[in-house]
């Protein structure tokens, strides 16, 4: 089977990723329907559910959002091994199938947690310290602002002069406290989407025997026109798949019929 990564997509120009790619590109008028291939599956908090089980090694997937940048996967993993298993969330990918008979997949890798949490502990840092700062600007015209009111004269600025520069330091003054109130509703909401990936998020762990891990995976929309998709879970030298389908639609036309997967070819 035809397996292509994002890199040798793009490094080739071939066609099927130009389509993948193509219509990957989202917008709030593009949308993506994700749903298990098979109807009439399992359910869990109210979603639908895949299950795959392989070596004592249970899992269930389900799609929990498709809203922005992201495709976000619920995933549970139950280790009934003996031994303990490493789960790490950043070694899953995704293979995207076009509706195109003969086309190869799309190979998508999942968000790495971490990165995606150091990341915004470091924008969170910036607006942070953006939000006390006073930059050099700010105290040069503060400075200027001081010495023009101690060494000005009348005979050289009178009351309509002085009353106009007061009014355009001002101006700057509540522009650069604007700036910092602005940094520090940025460094809050960073601080927060932080906290949320944290408690979220499926993280890399030595999952113990009889545990159950369950957290969230996501992965870059860059795959909209994929008509099939193929959840892949590395787990102990074995790999668990779930099959799910996608159905790609605008914000201002009906929602059309997904067109019939292409057959995998077995691995």
């Amino acid at each position: 089977m035809k397996i292509f990564t994002l890199r040798s997509v793009l490094s080739s120009l071939l066609p099927a990723g130009a389509l993948l790619l193509g219509l990957g590109a989202c917008t709030t008028s593009h949308y993506v329907l994700v749903k298990p291939a098979a109807g009439g599956g399992q359910w869990q908090d109210g979603m639908e559910v895949v299950a795959a089980k392989q070596d004592s090694l249970d899992v269930r997937l389900g799609v929990v959002s498709t809203t922005g940048p992201w495709l976000e996967f619920d995933v549970t993993v139950h280790n009934r091994r003996r031994r303990p298993v490493l789960v790490a969330p950043e070694a899953f990918y995704l293979d995207a199938y076009a509706a195109t008979p003969g086309v190869g997949a799309l190979r998508v890798q999942s968000e790495n947690p971490e990165q995606n949490i150091q990341a915004l502990q470091q924008q969170a840092a910036y607006h942070r310290q953006k939000a006390t700062a006073r930059p050099a600007a700010e105290m040069l015209s503060s400075l200027s602002n001081l010495l023009d009111d101690i060494c000005s004269r009348p005979r050289h600025e009178n009351a309509a002069r002085r009353a106009s520069r007061q009014a355009r330091y001002r101006t700057e003054m509540a522009r650069y406290e604007q700036e910092r109130t602005s940094h520090a509703v940025q460094a809050t909401a960073a601080r927060n989407q932080q906290r949320q990936l944290e408690t979220t998020l499926l993280r890399k762990t030595t999952l113990a025997s009889g545990q159950e891990l369950r957290g969230r995976v996501r992965f870059r929309r860059c795959a909209d026109a994929a008509v099939r998709l193929r959840l892949v879970m590395p787990l102990a030298g074995r790999e668990l798949a779930g099959e799910f389908t996608q159905q790609y639609f605008r914000l201002d036309s009906p929602l059309a019929t997904a067109a019939a997967p292409a057959k995998a070819s077995r691995r």
